[in-house]
C-alpha cells in the first residue's frame, strides 16, 4: 500500500479529528475508565486546529491514495512530540514509525538533539519500540503517562 507524508493543513482538522477520537477511544476502552477519556475523545480538533496554525508546530498526515491514516504533531521549539494517532483499521502497518522517521529527520534539520513525549502508558511500548526510553512519570491529559526522551540520530543517511 503507498503512503504519502505531508504537510496537514486546516482541511484535514475534520478527518484528524475523527482519527484521533478513534484512536483514543480504541487504545484507552480496555485500559482506562470512560470518564478518564472522554472529553479527548469527544472533540479532539481544538488542539489540531491550532498546531496546524501555528509556525512553531509540524503537523504532518500519512495517507493513502484514499483517507488520512495517521498524524503527527511535533513542536518545533521544544523537540517534543504532542500528538501522533493512527486510525485504528491502519495501525502496526508503519504509518506510525513512518511518522516518527518524519520527525526525526525535522529535528534534525532543526539541529535538535533530542525528542520528548509524554505517553499515556497504553502508547510506551510504541515509543519504545521507536528508540525513546522512559525516563520518568507524566500526566497525560489527567492520564497515567510516562516521560520519554529519545536522542535524535542526524548523523546517520535518513
Amino acid at each position: 500500500m503507498k503512503v504519502t507524508i505531508r504537510t496537514a493543513t486546516v482541511g484535514d482538522v475534520p478527518s484528524l479529528g475523527i482519527l484521533r477520537g478513534q484512536a483514543i477511544e480504541a487504545a484507552c476502552s480496555d485500559v482506562y475508565d470512560r470518564q478518564q477519556y472522554a472529553d479527548l475523545v469527544a472533540d479532539p480538533r481544538t488542539d489540531l486546529t491550532t498546531w496546524i496554525d501555528s509556525e512553531a508546530m509540524t503537523v504532518l498526515v500519512a495517507e493513502t491514495e484514499i483517507t488520512p491514516v495517521a498524524y503527527a504533531a511535533f513542536d518545533e521549539d521544544t523537540g517534543e512530540i504532542l500528538s501522533i494517532a493512527t486510525n485504528t483499521d491502519y495501525q502496526r502497518e508503519g504509518f506510525g514509525s513512518a511518522l516518527v522517521d518524519r520527525v526525526e529527520d525535522r529535528a534534525c534539520k532543526l539541529n535538535l538533539d533530542e525528542l520528548g513525549v509524554s505517553a499515556p502508558t497504553v502508547a510506551v511500548g510504541f515509543f519504545e519500540a521507536q528508540g525513546f526510553d522512559v525516563v520518568g512519570e507524566d500526566d497525560w491529559y489527567g492520564l497515567p503517562a510516562k516521560r520519554l526522551k529519545n536522542h535524535t540520530d542526524c548523523g546517520n543517511d535518513r
